[in-house]
């Protein structure tokens, strides 16, 4: 079935100026969080937080994965379908990249909740970065997509 309405250009330039402030918001928030946390837990004594830590780890794997998926099946495949609604289109690939956003900063969170619950710095600092790269890879780079107007 055609597409009843192509997408505009200046549709899809909106699109594109939201889903990107939404990254820079959230990809900020990431260094605030590790800011904040060094004034908060910058006194604190490391403590031995067992299976607490290894809870988190998983967690962030588990996000970490989740995340790839998104970013990688379900955006590369709703990018390169020429048969989908334009703008149906536009709404799906909006939600999953906040859904990849907000996955990635919660990363960083584990590493956050760690910390403050007496986790050393040097535990922390793997949540922040995998965080840091996992927003670096969902970079939203979206095109022209294929149902629209060229």
């Amino acid at each position: 079935m055609q597409s009843s309405s192509p997408l505009s250009p200046d549709e899809f330039a909106a699109f594109n100026r939201v889903v990107k402030v939404l990254y820079f918001a959230l990809f900020a928030t990431v260094g605030i969080y590790w800011f904040v946390l060094e004034l908060i837990a910058r006194q604190r004594e490391p403590a031995e937080l067992g299976l607490l830590k290894t809870v988190l780890q998983a967690l962030a794997a588990v996000t970490l994965f989740a995340v790839l998926y998104l970013r990688f099946a379900r955006i590369g495949s709703l990018v390169a379908d020429p048969a989908a609604e334009p703008t149906v289109q536009l709404a799906r690939l909006r939600m999953l990249y906040i859904l990849c956003f907000t996955l990635a900063e919660s990363v960083a969170l584990y590493g956050f909740v760690l910390r403050i619950l007496g986790g050393a710095r040097e535990e922390a600092i793997p949540f922040f970065l995998g965080s840091g790269l996992l927003f670096v890879l969902c970079y939203p780079r979206p095109r022209q997509l294929p149902g629209g107007s060229s």
